[in-house]
């Protein structure tokens, strides 16, 4: 379990961190991860989990990063270009 393991590093440990998660699955491991750059999600993780307050919904990118479990989760504070923007990386 990690909680925001990319706050406040530079780029080149970001691309460390990467690399020891890549690491991890290969070895068939499950990591948890707390992350709230929405940009970034499908660059790091093949599977996600929104919450807020409640489980909204949880699967692969593809199917449970939409814009409608987006809007959901975040309950009108993201805008509706970035909604789309982010379902659609």
């Amino acid at each position: 379990v990690m909680d925001e393991p990319f706050a406040g590093v530079d780029a080149a440990t970001e691309h460390m961190i990467a690399a020891l998660f890549e690491r991890l699955q290969a070895e068939g491991r499950t990591l948890i991860v707390v992350h709230h750059d929405l940009e970034t999600v499908r660059t790091y993780f093949d599977n996600v989990m929104l919450l807020n307050a409640r489980l909204i919904a949880a699967g692969p990118i593809a199917t449970t990063f939409t814009s409608d479990n987006l809007q959901r989760a975040y309950g009108g504070r993201l805008a509706p270009t970035q909604l789309g923007a982010l379902a659609a990386s």
